[in-house]
């Protein structure tokens, strides 16, 4: 087995000056695990608002022989621990207790201002456990709760989790010990059956000091560091710098199934061993365990126009999150660069979620405006408009198949009102429909449309009403492994000048040309449109497993051969020659036949979607965003229950119910007369003063 695979990692960093690092990295080594990373972060950013702060001074035991000396430094960095050690704080000599444990540091640090601050330091690893035939099914181990060895028992829903010595950095030169005193050692130094706990009938098990544990590391490799800074809740008014280890350890020995373990406290003066704690685990994949990690999670940044200065910076800082940049710019994916671009010109903003003990998560916002389009005549028969697809140059046609929507920038501050949702349906409408086509209409590569070739379309938007908010989380389309929360504003608008039949759409650019096919559509039309593309991916994604698997069968024909074919030569031939072809051949097994192998067993797997891997609490969260008032949703729903039982038309506008013809508005801003009778959609939201132009608020 390869050893000692994760020695990229930034233990020294934290030893060093970690903040002059920030954005580098250096390849790890070569093999089995490690060979799945390209590249490690070596500059955990220092988080806001201490970016950029520099450490000055780190004390040793030696400065500090005893908690008197501890408490002095502390008062002269002002730090007042005249109120340690009452209620649930600690006392001075608990936190030196620490530092002469050497489970903790004290460090000076200077800001970019040049403002002095303490630091309480302090280093944890946390371990994804594994065997190695789960590892390549991304199958790790997951403690989910804890039984006290007096019987209490809680949820711990964690990882492995060991806190490091300070005498362990740099952690690149102890990996392999502290990954094998962690495991061996402590949270699963006796491996018990699942249904080992403490009742009223079964006592706590007793210290065995004759057991061995039958685990042992044989490949580590590590996958991310971060830093967080919290203001410390045992020593009040002393911040803490945690420094956060990521490995993933693989082991021998493991159970197949999901398994208890025992760890003992250390002996007391008798030489007696009592149980600290039973730890449940189980065997969960690790899209399920970032789950459960990220419960608890709270907001830690959140990245807006000119938050960075220059992309370059902007790029150094997503490098805290694991996210694949190589195929950023490539592949249909857009670049860090877009990404800059998004939020420098507010139509996105950025978020880092996480919680101490979890994992960060970067969340991509973006507010996104659907304008359900219809007309007079097609609203009767309850027909939308839908675009179908985009037409690219030389007849190419990309399936789109959505409502028409126009990202929303974060410049206008919520809550959005009905005034501007209806200059929005506008400014949609002008920038999409600026010329009309056929239905077949070809965009010429070698001869683009120009706008002087068409004639205007005449569009005109008589009248639009805010419909639903929803939201929708999943994994970004446009920006590999970064996960975006659409919030998304549905409004019905009813329009004239659509022709009758479906059409062409024009919108001209200053080099180039939009174009998209639209359809008029019922809602059971889309219906079946759902059901015929998912049953055309499914065909699809059939034929493709089948001759995935065909390919695999013949690969590991050929390699079996090749291998009963070396063997012979290798006899009666000690060419080194022969040698290369062998490592050619491991290496034809490794990186093709085993992936064809993994592509036949994944063909029917599910995918989990992004709302399903984080937790409750932060999806709520994220909902609760929105940039409309609940009590405006509330309005909406009450006038429209309100008209619904008065007979109101909710198809055309202008059909109030009431004995006076409905007055077609042109928008918010005209004078027109819209008293009594004044149509559905004035009656829904809006009072005379706010159809003129005043605030609705």
């Amino acid at each position: 087995k390869r050893k000692h695979l994760g020695y990229a990692l930034l233990g020294c960093a934290s030893q060093c000056a970690v903040e002059e690092k920030v954005g580098t990295t250096m390849e790890a080594p070569v093999g089995r695990i490690s060979s799945r990373r390209k590249s490690i972060n070596l500059g955990p950013r220092i988080p806001e608002p201490y970016t950029g702060s520099q450490r000055e001074k780190v004390y040793s035991l030696e400065d500090l022989p005893t908690s008197d000396d501890l408490e002095k430094v502390l008062n002269e960095s002002g730090i007042n621990t005249s109120e340690w050690g009452k209620g649930n704080t600690k006392e001075v000599s608990k936190f030196w207790k620490e530092i002469k444990l050497d489970e903790a540091g004290l460090e000076i640090w200077r800001k970019p201002d040049g403002t002095q601050f303490v630091v309480r330091v302090t280093h944890v690893l946390r371990a994804k456990v594994t065997s190695e035939e789960n590892y390549e099914r991304g199958i790790f181990l997951f403690n989910t709760w804890q039984q006290y060895g007096d019987g209490r028992k809680r949820t711990r829903n964690g990882l492995l989790s060991e806190k490091l010595a300070m005498s362990e950095m740099p952690l690149e030169l102890h990996l392999h010990q502290v990954c094998q005193r962690a495991v061996t050692e402590e949270e699963m130094q006796r491996v018990v059956d699942s249904d080992t706990v403490i009742t009223n009938t079964s006592p706590a098990p007793k210290f065995d000091p004759a057991y061995k544990c039958p685990l042992d590391v044989v490949d580590e490799a590590y996958t991310d560091h971060s830093i967080e800074i919290e203001a410390s809740k045992s020593y009040p008014g002393l911040l803490t710098i945690y420094h956060l280890y990521t490995v993933d350890i693989v082991c021998t020995g493991l159970p197949k199934l999901n398994f208890n373990t025992l760890e003992f406290a250390e002996p007391e003066k008798d030489g007696t061993r009592k149980l600290k704690y039973i730890h449940a685990w189980v065997w969960s994949k690790w899209e399920s365990i970032q789950r459960y990690l990220l419960e608890g999670s709270a907001l830690k940044e959140r990245v807006v126009k000119d938050t960075f200065s220059t992309v370059y910076v902007f790029k150094e800082w997503l490098e805290q999150f694991s996210i694949d940049f190589e195929v950023w710019g490539t592949e249909g994916y857009r670049s860090v660069e877009d990404l800059f671009d998004e939020v420098q010109k507010e139509q996105t903003q950025l978020e880092h979620w996480g919680r101490q003990d979890g994992v960060p998560i970067l969340m991509r916002v973006v507010h996104v405006l659907q304008l359900k389009l219809t007309s007079l005549e097609k609203g009767d028969q309850d027909y939308f408009m839908l675009q179908e697809s985009k037409l690219k140059p030389g007849g190419v046609s990309v399936p789109s198949n959505r409502l028409l929507a126009k990202k929303m920038d974060f410049a206008t501050l919520p809550p959005y009102t009905h005034k501007f949702f209806f200059e929005q349906c506008k400014a949609a409408l002008m920038e999409t429909f600026e010329a009309i086509a056929d239905v077949h209409f070809y965009v010429d590569p070698d001869k683009p449309p120009m706008r002087k070739d068409f004639e205007p379309a005449q569009i005109k938007l008589l009248d639009a009403r805010f419909d639903t908010y929803r939201y929708n989380l999943e994994a970004s389309p446009s920006y590999k492994d970064m996960v975006t929360m659409y919030h998304l504003y549905t409004v019905f608008a009813v329009c004239d000048g659509f022709p009758a039949q479906d059409f062409a759409s024009l919108s001209f650019r200053k080099n180039s040309v939009d174009a998209s096919v639209w359809r008029w559509v019922t809602w059971q039309h889309t219906m079946d449109m759902v059901h015929a593309r998912a049953g055309t991916l499914l065909e699809r994604d059939t034929k493709k497993v089948h001759k995935i698997s065909k390919i695999s069968d013949r690969s590991s024909h050929c390699t079996d051969k090749m291998q009963e074919l070396l063997q012979r030569i290798s006899k009666k031939s000690k060419d080194p020659d022969v040698r290369e072809l062998q490592e050619i051949l491991n290496t034809l097994e490794e990186e093709v036949k085993r992936p064809l192998e993994e592509l036949t067993l994944q063909g029917g797997a599910e995918t989990v979607s992004a709302t399903d891997r984080l937790p409750p609490s932060i999806v709520s969260t994220l909902a609760e965003q929105k940039h409309v008032s609940d009590e405006f949703l509330q309005e909406v729903g009450k006038r429209r229950n309100s008209l619904r039982m008065q007979g109101f038309d909710f198809k055309t506008p202008g059909n109030g119910g009431s004995s006076e013809p409905g007055i077609a508005l042109d928008g918010p801003g005209e004078d027109k007369d819209i008293s009594s009778g004044g149509g559905f959609f004035q009656s829904l939201f809006c009072s005379a003063t706010a159809c003129r132009g005043e605030s609705v608020d």
